[in-house]
């Protein structure tokens, strides 16, 4: 009897072979499916018939094998992958062995046949097979092909497909897909997946799976502050100062006595006078640390803003995933209350005002002073002294910090040498409130009155229409501002055209503070029985309608209902407090009235958000932790001896300060 020899390995694959049918004709497969190959040792007896396949049917087959594209399960790069596989045929090989020499044999040149046959062939055995199955048989057959028919569809198929699927898991499923192998890990801890994540939960909360996480860049901001501090002089800020349609005022004089906060004040004009001729204006004088702001025909800026510094070279790229976990550790520090508290002390009278970045804490007091304190170490850095009373509003940024006093002045200050560069003087009662950004400076004061300081030019405007003293001013968008008063409205403003276009009614009590999203769109879940009833009243509807307009034109919305009592709304918001003890959520463009947070028991004194929380401080002692988007009171805050007179709000850190002069901070970054 002739010796049949083992058929040749396959010449080598071209790429596009790996694109797989169902079926194959690799004679690789020859191997597989005959774990005993015929030899000198195991040759047919005589008596067992020869078979093999016509020659029309074997020319059919070479032809095939050169066209027919190899299957997933022979594809040569995959196959060393499949150690299931090779397992199963060690127990096949294990098995034969048990039996006689001949059925050996038989099955081995059985085997042998099946795996030369053409594809229709094979068909054609396999269905004759299956209707001489039994009932165990056909059970074998179907738990023994589920798992063999499982493919590693991440490894087949291209990478840009496979991301593409990755990206709809959520980050524990890729996690878990991580851990299989190291080609899904590869693929599971690519960038492209994880920034894809971040997009869907950092800043924001993600629709689908509810959770936000905070935002962590700081440093970002700061540098983006320093190039539009940088490019500040490029774009001055214009503002009406025509005598035919605002006359001028005398300037208002400063009396020697004290401040104080009167119950009411005498009614305002709404109109806008203008301080171009009697304003006092501001003169740098280096042999004096604090000069005063005095008149001038030519005015001088009010402050030179420093080169920014140079950004270093060589910074190391992160990668998404590990950006994403860092975030994740400080959102559920967040859900699960796990902080590390941290007391400021140093001030000896109650503290009024405060702010602080990822470097420094800088808080005001009724003890007439400014600390600057290290925010990691509690340090106190240095204290700054000038003001003849209690400093009641301060901010600050890179290169400056501003402070309004109840001694009437506004003074800026190096903060980090510790010297008075310039003093402002205007207002004729104590300032309470101040905001500024890379143009001008917006100071609001007892006298109810606001003041637009225009850093490029020195020139001061004032806006009046409130009837009460000025709690909280807020620049908006560069071009418009917000304003709270004791007189219990929040009035926005036009700022180039000196007009008030509307004002938010709604708090039953004095409005004591406030603060814009700014560009942001907050998600917020509105209730429908607020947004039909916030009243509008409008300075003038036919002269500021186009200036309106153009403020809604910057804010898209996008609404979207969640159940029959509630909508999503994507928008900018504004979020005041007021001694009324409720915080107000409004629709900055329209003023309506998005939804009302009832939970203190004495008034809102003052408060910070962001796209995920919001914080309030009160007159109960307590601060408050929100969410942005429900409204929904989360936990509270509690170590404060005094009344809560100032909070601030960062990614993974709460500040408060008391009355009773003691400052808390509220860690959430640290590792438990």
């Amino acid at each position: 009897m002739a010796h049949r020899s083992p058929s040749p390995s396959p010449a080598p694959v071209d790429s596009i072979d790996l694109l797989a049918p169902s079926l194959c004709l690799n004679p690789d497969a020859i191997a597989d499916l005959a774990p005993v190959q015929p030899s000198e040792h195991n040759l047919l007896p005589a008596t067992f018939p020869t078979l093999s396949w016509s020659e029309q049917s074997s020319l059919h087959h070479n032809v095939s094998l050169g066209e027919k594209r190899l299957c997933y399960r022979h594809r040569p790069d995959l196959r060393s992958k499949r150690a299931a596989d090779e397992f199963q045929l060690e127990e096949l090989q294990q098995d034969i062995k048990l039996l006689p020499s001949q059925d050996q044999q038989i099955i081995s040149h059985i085997w042998s046949l099946f795996g030369s046959a053409p594809a229709s062939h094979r068909q054609l055995v396999l269905s004759g097979l299956l209707t001489q199955c039994c009932v165990p048989q056909l059970s074998f057959l179907s738990n023994h092909l589920q798992p063999l028919l499982r493919i590693d569809f991440l490894t087949i198929l291209p990478p840009e497909i496979s991301l593409r699927i990755l990206s709809y898991l959520d980050a524990t499923s890729l996690c878990h897909a991580a851990q299989v192998c190291k080609s899904w890990r590869r693929l599971a801890d690519d960038d492209v997946v994880w920034h894809r994540m971040c997009e869907q939960h950092i800043g924001l909360k993600c629709t689908k799976c509810g959770w936000g996480l905070p935002l962590l860049e700081k440093k970002k901001v700061r540098a983006k502050r320093q190039e539009e501090v940088a490019q500040s002089q490029d774009r001055p800020l214009q503002i009406d100062t025509s005598p035919s349609s605002h006359p001028p005022s005398p300037s208002p004089s400063i009396s020697p006595s004290s401040p104080s906060f009167p119950s009411r004040r005498r009614s305002a004009s709404s109109d806008l006078e203008t301080d171009s001729r009697s304003a006092k204006r501001a003169r740098h004088d280096s042999r004096s640390p604090s000069p005063s702001f005095d008149t001038s025909d030519y005015p001088a800026p009010l402050f030179q803003s420093p080169v920014p510094p140079v950004k270093p070279e060589g910074t190391t790229k992160r990668r998404w995933k590990e950006i994403y976990s860092e975030r994740l550790i400080v959102e559920r520090n967040w859900r699960k209350r796990n902080y590390r508290v941290k007391q400021f002390r140093g001030h000896t009278d109650g503290v009024m005002c405060l702010q602080f970045d990822d470097s420094f804490l800088i808080t005001g007091s009724y003890d007439n002073s400014v600390k600057v304190w290290n925010i990691e170490t509690g340090e106190c850095l240095r204290t700054l002294t000038g003001h003849a009373l209690c400093v009641r509003a301060l901010h600050f940024d890179e290169a400056k910090l501003i402070t309004g006093s109840m001694d009437r002045t506004l003074k800026i200050w190096n903060y980090h040498t510790g010297q008075c560069i310039r003093t402002l003087q205007g207002h004729t009662d104590g300032v309470v409130t101040l905001d500024f950004d890379s143009r001008i400076l917006a100071s609001g004061s007892v006298d109810a009155t606001i003041k637009i300081w225009n850093f490029a030019t020195g020139q001061c405007s004032t806006l009046k229409g409130h009837n009460d003293l000025v709690n909280k001013v807020q620049i908006y968008k560069k071009d418009f501002l917000f304003s709270t008063s004791d007189d219990t409205t929040v009035k926005f403003w036009d700022i180039a055209s000196r007009t008030c276009l509307q004002t938010f009614t709604g708090h039953v009590g004095r409005v004591q503070c406030l603060q814009t999203s700014g560009e942001a769109l907050i998600s917020i879940l509105a209730n429908r029985r607020h947004g039909k009833f916030a009243a509008l009243e409008p300075a003038s509807q036919d002269s500021n309608n186009a200036v309106v307009s153009r403020a809604r034109a910057t804010s898209p919305a996008y609404e979207s209902s969640s159940s029959d009592s509630e909508t999503r709304a994507t928008r900018s918001i504004v979020v005041t407090g007021g001694l009324d003890n409720t915080l107000k959520i409004w629709d900055a463009e329209t003023g309506a009235c998005l939804n009302t947070l009832f939970g203190h028991e004495e008034g809102v004194w003052s408060l910070a958000f962001d796209k995920l929380r919001i914080v309030s401080g009160s007159l109960d002692k307590t601060i408050k932790v929100w969410d942005t988007e429900s409204g929904e009171c989360l936990y509270t805050l509690s170590g404060p001896e005094g009344p809560v007179t100032c909070v601030g709000l960062g990614d993974t850190k709460v500040v408060g300060g008391s009355a009773d002069g003691s400052v808390f901070l509220w860690d959430y970054g640290a590792r438990m």
